[in-house]
């Protein structure tokens, strides 16, 4: 989680992780070995726009030397090296461009008349450019400090970052990429800094910058399907080499941050690939505030600058190489919607955990979806998301299911769940009104009971449990509904901690995965030794934590579904009919926000489950992910509802 910075102690425990500055170049920080840091000549500036009474605040480069430059004196103004034109009257600041086209961008600035944040969009048509209001994003009840956007093209949405006085961001999804269309999406609101001078996002690296004016420079996770991650990138002194005081942020075009200081009219560069901060000195009596700058060359990027003493731009240029553009082997991924999602769980925190899925086989609409809430118990579900019922009987880690003809009850259902309250494997079943009953507990000797799944077969109806050590064991289910006991039939281990498992019953094949390692199979029946086969290591496929997993069957063909919750994804593996199966890469993808709908994405999931049964609305099955980051708007954790026919998008 983020958090605000209440003691000093924190500073500087946090100080620890700043970047070194750079090496000895022209136009970077050296220093000598009793850590002095040698001074680097002053950089010339030069008057940029118009200079009567501006009162600028910050600007952004629209290329070929053109800027967009905010007032809050005249309002949003064009300016080039020849000219400036105002586009927009009023009282306009912390400005953010992010380009959607050739000839369109969205802007973002704060009206200070109205005290919240306008979008617009801003289309060059011939020579001139037009502005357009789109949509006004109001914190409640609180003055916003600045503004940034944030492109993020898992999703294709825009979203804008408002740091408020409250010490709290929120996230708003602005547009929608895929449609062209306007959104005012409320996605999530998070602690971030006591005063923020100013954020910018670098979109490549789903980073969040946000300035504090007297402390330093933070980064933080722009991505809202993953957790925020708060880190200092540089502090002001003496806990880091910035001076005072830190003014607006941006990003440029190559993915650079620059910052100011007002102490020493410092510029600051930071490249986040070296982890190398640059910076240089401004001459003449100045008071900078803000900086945005463009690369004009290889080595020059052309800087636009406020001088808080006059309110006026002023224009410099500086030696600096641009970042290179990192070529990472990505793995194709396809972004898919889930199409419904569960009521979320009673508290916030890590509650929700794995689901599975009952279909009630004399009428498909009455269908269950089961969810651990490894708080509380178990959650029940109906197809639309909506909760039914609850099983408040203690934390329940993983569930699953069993229908099957010799199960001798009403529905001939077991239903088990690992007890991490009791240690103990909890046992539940269906009755004839769509009631689920909990039935016993059946104990184990494990000394921390974690991950399960269940396989039946002809010799039996079985439990599979693990606990974090790698140990797994088999328990049998025998006896009926009013004297159901468990008998302990075999063990065998993995060398790390595991949790997802799942089995395939008509084969008898059983997949267990080793969070830190990968997917491993052994046969499922109890007889037949304990020496499991390594199929499928962690890569840039599968990213660990290996998590959730389940098999769907196809008509034709068998997919091993798993979450690959290292980069909140799920990869699908074909399995082959092998006697002793193998896995071949079928595809991967990821559950982003379903805006027609308000449906969040999906992100670090821990359990999942999957089913080919037709069911209403979704004649091919379904899958269901438990979702580790609830958004639109933030609540406790929950189930998004997945078509199987959306799935099927990624099957290569």
């Amino acid at each position: 989680m983020n958090f605000k910075l209440n003691s000093i102690s924190v500073v500087l425990s946090s100080a620890l992780l700043v970047t070194a500055l750079s090496g000895c170049t022209s136009n970077e920080v050296s220093q000598t070995k009793s850590n002095a840091v040698v001074a680097k000549p002053t950089i010339a500036v030069k008057l940029f726009g118009p200079q009567k009474n501006i009162q600028g605040s910050q600007a952004a480069a629209l290329g070929n030397d053109q800027w967009l430059i905010a007032s809050e004196s005249q309002g949003l103004l064009f300016a080039d090296k020849n000219q400036s034109s105002v586009l927009l009257a009023g009282n306009f600041e912390s400005i953010s461009l992010k380009k959607i086209s050739a000839q369109q961008f969205l802007l973002a600035s704060l009206d200070n008349n109205q005290d919240n944040v306008v979008i617009f969009s801003l289309v060059k048509n011939g020579l001139s450019w037009q502005l357009n209001e789109l949509t006004r994003i109001t914190p409640p009840q609180a003055q916003p400090d600045a503004v940034c956007l944030f492109k993020n093209l898992n999703n294709e949405t825009v979203s804008a970052f408002v740091p408020d006085v409250r010490g709290l961001i929120s996230e708003t999804i602005i547009y929608d990429l895929a449609t062209d269309q306007t959104k005012n999406v409320a996605v999530r609101e998070f602690s971030a800094v006591t005063e923020a001078s100013g954020c910018a996002v670098n979109d490549e690296t789903k980073t969040l910058y946000v300035g504090e004016a007297e402390l330093g420079v933070w980064a933080i996770n722009a991505d809202a399907e993953s957790d925020a991650n708060k880190q200092p990138v540089a502090l002001v002194e003496p806990y880091g080499e910035l001076k005072t005081e830190i003014g607006a942020l941006s990003v440029s075009q190559d993915g650079t941050l620059w910052l100011t200081a007002t102490d020493d009219n410092m510029v600051y560069a930071y490249n986040a690939q070296t982890e190398k901060l640059s910076q240089w000195s401004l001459s003449g009596e100045l008071a900078i505030e803000s900086v945005a700058a463009h690369f004009i060359s290889d080595n020059q990027a052309e800087l636009i600058l406020i001088d808080d003493k006059t309110g006026a731009y002023i224009k410099a240029n500086v030696n600096h190489t641009p970042q290179t553009h990192i070529q990472h082997s990505k793995v194709a991924m396809s972004h898919i919607k889930a199409s419904a999602q569960t009521t979320p769980v009673e508290a916030f925190g890590d509650a929700a955990d794995d689901p599975a899925i009952w279909v009630n086989e004399k009428d498909a609409k009455n269908s269950l979806i089961l969810g651990t809430d490894k708080r509380r118990g178990l959650m029940v579900y109906d197809l639309d998301g909506n909760k039914v019922q609850s099983l408040d009987i203690g934390r329940l880690n993983n569930v699953d299911v069993r229908q099957h003809p010799e199960i001798n009850n009403e529905t001939n259902t077991w239903i088990t769940a690992s007890n991490r309250t009791l240690n103990s494997i909890s046992v539940f079943t269906i009755d004839g009104d769509n009631k689920v009953n909990h039935v016993t507990e059946v104990a184990t000797n494990l000394p921390e009971i974690y991950g399960m799944c269940m396989y039946s077969s002809d010799s039996g109806h079985y439990v599979f449990v693990n606990d974090k050590s790698g140990l797994f064991q088999q328990y049998k289910l025998m006896g009926n509904q009013d004297n159901l006991n468990g008998e302990l039939v075999r063990e065998f281990t993995l060398p790390s901690q595991p949790e997802g498992c799942t089995a395939d019953d008509k084969l008898g094949q059983l997949f267990a995965g080793e969070e830190d390692q990968g997917i491993w199979y052994i046969n499922a029946e109890p007889t037949a030794g304990s020496s499991p086969v390594m199929l499928q290591g962690v890569n840039e496929q599968l990213v660990a934590d290996v998590e959730g997993m389940e098999i769907y069957h196809a008509d034709d063909a068998r997919y091993l579904v798993v979450s690959s919750q290292g980069d909140n994804s799920y990869v699908l593996y074909k399995i082959s009919d092998d006697t002793q199966p193998s896995l071949s890469f079928a595809g991967k993808f990821n559950v982003t926000a379903n805006l027609d709908k308000g449906i969040d994405g999906a992100g670090e999931t821990d359990g999942l489950t999957v089913t080919s049964a037709a069911l209403p609305g979704y004649p091919e099955g379904m899958l269901v992910v438990q979702d580790g980051y609830n958004r639109m708007p933030l609540q406790p954790q929950n189930f998004k509802i997945i078509d199987w026919r959306e799935v099927k998008k990624a099957i290569k």
